[in-house]
């Protein structure tokens, strides 16, 4: 039969998924391939290691694996993903590109001022260490034209505040290498020459860890009896429900987890293997989505009188190489065509571009900083709905709680809370309403379910953690 290899059972089994895109039971499987319920169970498993899944359960407790209308594999992107991948690895080469012509005006400067410093170095000896020690400095800082990041390194990062008061990561700027810090504010010790490329690109934002959602749950099983529901997964990573309920299944396979339903009909997924562990020391931390805010999408991150010299640098370049196409420094001839090409030309379109390149940056960035405020108001507004365990929350109350917790947040209005609850109040799993006295209430009963009922399981459990002396050693 079939059982005897398991990959035939597997193959079985997708068969069968392929077939019933409006999902399935357990029993469903068997039935129809005549395997034992054991190895149905062992053959979905495998498929939902490696297929995008979802589960549901119906009012009776039975269980329904769900693999949608197709089969899509966890690693598998979709071809926008990959268009979008190399579109990001172009944009990446472009900017080494353009710094290094940044640089190369930079260094033609540097070479002028150089010769002028060791011209008066050579006027007396008696300068000679001090003049020494400048030069020193000056080439330290000419060191930095090649340093394309404009931070010290990824795991350099301090809290600052957007102009809502949201505190958020922020990768450390690369100081100054000349003269000393001027105050405890990173940027106002920013290099000029990071300045400069910020300016053009953008400060690099903080990137999470790809990994750091699996390695969160992994704690928060550790720590709480090794069950975890969907709206647990969604506190913890801030998802929408479709992908709380598809990264559950994911952790499910990878965890070696077992779905298991409630009395009450709630979906959990218990760990028990995952706890009984060894080493006893803290895993990665458990940060809840809303205690960390989304950092700011800044156009260049850099003080305004900054901003304010290098534009009237590159607006000095800018009219320089007007005036020398326009014979204004030399008479037609006097230069040769590629003599005016270089100083005229070049610094021309090279100028253009400096304020261009921004300009192009702005009109997506505004986008992106209205998406990034609507999301932190949306974890405060989630803080609220999962931490006061009330399934039932009218507009103004919602509001006020979420205001009465502010710390240095922005002080909220209604009318905001109630336009951002009408975008996600569905990915939460709730429903809004207006009552007989015409106010507008929330409902989140699914939350307010799995979160009793999974607080009510972990009161009866007693998980056996005690792995137990060491029997035998090979």
């Amino acid at each position: 039969m079939a059982i005897d290899n398991p990959k035939n059972n597997i193959v079985l089994v997708e068969k069968y998924v392929k077939q019933t895109p409006q999902g399935f039971t357990l029993e469903d499987v068997a039935t129809k391939t005549g395997l034992p319920v054991l190895e149905t169970k062992i053959a979905i498993d495998d498929l939902m290691n490696r297929y995008n899944t979802k589960l549901r359960v119906t009012e009776n407790g039975d269980l329904i694996y769900d693999f949608g209308k197709r089969l899509e594999r966890r690693d598998q992107k979709p071809l926008s993903e990959y268009f979008w991948d190399i579109m990001g690895v172009l944009w990446k080469a472009f900017q080494i590109f353009y710094k290094f012509l940044t640089a190369a005006f930079l260094i033609i400067y540097f070479v002028v001022f150089l010769l002028l410093i060791l011209g008066v170095a050579a006027s007396g000896n008696d300068r000679d260490n001090r003049s020494s020690n400048f030069v020193g400095s000056l080439l330290r800082a000419f060191l930095t034209i090649f340093q394309w990041n404009t931070i010290l390194g990824y795991n350099n990062r301090y809290y600052r505040k957007d102009r809502y008061g949201y505190n958020y990561q922020h990768y450390q700027e690369r100081p100054s290498v000349l003269g000393r810090n001027k105050s405890d504010d990173p940027k106002d010790n920013k290099s000029f020459v990071s300045s400069i490329y910020d300016f053009i690109f953008g400060p690099p934002r903080v990137e999470l860890d790809p990994l750091a959602n699996s390695q969160e749950v992994a704690s928060f099983l550790k720590k709480y009896k090794g069950l975890i529901t969907t709206s647990e997964i969604q506190a913890l990573a801030g998802w929408r429900r479709s992908e709380a309920e598809n990264f559950m299944t994911k952790t499910l396979a990878y965890f070696d987890g077992e779905a298991k339903i409630s009395d009450k009909a709630t979906l959990y997924g218990d760990f028990h293997q995952l706890i009984r562990n060894k080493d006893k020391t803290q895993g990665a931390p458990i940060i809840w989505y809303w205690d960390e805010y989304e950092p700011e999408h800044e156009m260049t991150g850099n003080k305004g009188n900054r901003d304010a010299i290098i534009i009237g640098m590159n607006i000095f370049n800018l009219v320089m190489s007007v005036l020398i196409l326009s014979g204004a420094f030399f008479e037609a001839g006097t230069l040769g065509i590629g003599l005016q090409i270089a100083l005229g030309g070049f610094p021309l379109l090279y100028s253009i571009s400096f304020f261009l390149i921004p300009a192009l940056r702005w009109l997506g960035i505004r986008r992106k900083q209205k998406q990034q405020h609507k999301e932190n108001i949306r974890k405060r507004l989630m803080k609220v709905i999962f931490q006061t365990h009330t399934r039932v929350l009218s507009l103004e109350q919602l509001t006020a709680v979420a205001n009465d917790w502010r710390t240095t947040e922005e002080q909220l209005a209604p009318a905001v809370v109630n336009e951002v609850m009408q975008d996600t109040i569905i990915d939460m799993g709730g429903e809004g309403f207006v009552d007989n006295q015409g106010a507008m209430q929330y409902r989140f009963d699914l939350i307010g379910q799995e979160l009793d009922d999974v607080d009510a399981l972990r009161t009866q459990k007693r998980p056996d953690t005690d792995l137990g002396d060491v029997i035998f050693e090979a």
